[in-house]
């Protein structure tokens, strides 16, 4: 019996459970893939030019000061989709860390998921600095008793609430979602379909007659209202429809699902896995219907 064939006929291992330790290096390493990638590295480059722009012109969100968080769910929600998938499907290309503890695909699909939190700190870093140019030029509705969605005019939880939902979570959900997606589907056409959906989904612009429950359910939702004439904003509102604490919640559970949905493509821990998926879609459905009360 030749020796290959004698290592063939031994059966192979199963992967062992992996420790805290050996799961935070997986993760950082990750981390350090996605923080390199050109497609984080680019639109990191032009928000930081932005906010330049901010104070060199010495100016807030004006009349909307929500405004920025377009631009924060597009070039890190969902490029962030792409980098994303694009780091999932590369390890059934490549044999990475090779050298270190073997681990099997579910840990390494854990490790991405936690190396999306890139994405959602830079997100976080765009919504402190929204708060600080708006504290230093805050914004004004025209005519100045004309409301706007930020902090006077409403609630601070709700302004908060409506910030992480729609800058950093919307940055940090973008790439959960493209690793749930390039796990159930690890092929290239996924993620320029993926990126044709969550675009169009979220270039729906907001309308007076959109209800609270379609705002919610699109990939992207817009909570406040512009009012607008001849062209030029003159305040903005919160949509009365939709509890924005409620909303934040919904949002997180969606978060919540997408890892459960990219963890659950392999057997292990699947009764785990599955109480975990249904108890956060009971909360998902509790928010929503709270949301919209």
């Amino acid at each position: 019996m030749s020796a290959g064939l004698a290592r063939a006929m031994v059966p192979t291992p199963p992967a062992p459970d992996v420790s805290r330790a050996t799961l935070l290096a997986l993760a950082k390493a990750d981390a350090r893939r996605y923080a390199r990638h050109p497609l984080f590295v680019l639109p990191c480059v032009l928000l930081i030019v932005l906010m330049i722009v901010d104070y060199v012109q010495n100016k807030g969100g004006g009349t909307n000061p929500m405004v920025a968080t377009m631009t924060i769910a597009f070039l890190l929600g969902v490029f962030g989709f792409v980098i994303a998938h694009r780091l999932t499907t590369s390890l059934r290309r490549t044999r990475e860390l090779v050298g270190t503890v073997p681990v099997d695909h579910q840990a390494r699909t854990l490790s991405l998921c936690l190396a999306c939190l890139v994405s959602g700190m830079a997100g976080a870093a765009c919504a402190v600095h929204m708060l600080i140019v708006n504290a230093l030029w805050p914004p004004q509705g025209i005519p100045p008793s004309a409301p706007v969605t930020w902090f006077g005019d409403y609630p601070a939880v709700d302004v908060l609430a409506t910030l992480i939902l729609m800058g950093p979570l919307a940055a940090l959900g973008g790439p959960l979602l493209g690793v749930a997606v390039a796990r159930w589907a690890p092929f290239r056409g996924s993620a320029l379909l993926g990126v044709v959906v969550l675009v169009v989904a979220t270039a729906i612009p907001a309308s007076d007659d959109r209800g609270g429950a379609e705002r919610l359910a699109s990939a992207w939702p817009v909570l406040m209202d512009e009012h607008v004439e001849n062209g030029k904003v003159l305040s903005t509102t919160f949509v009365a429809s939709i509890e924005p604490v409620w909303a934040l919640g919904w949002v997180l559970c969606l978060c919540g699902l997408a890892v459960v949905a990219a963890l659950l493509r392999d057997p292990a821990h699947r009764r785990v896995l599955v109480i975990a998926g249904a108890a956060l879609t009971l909360g998902a459905a509790v928010s929503f219907a709270l949301a919209l009360s």
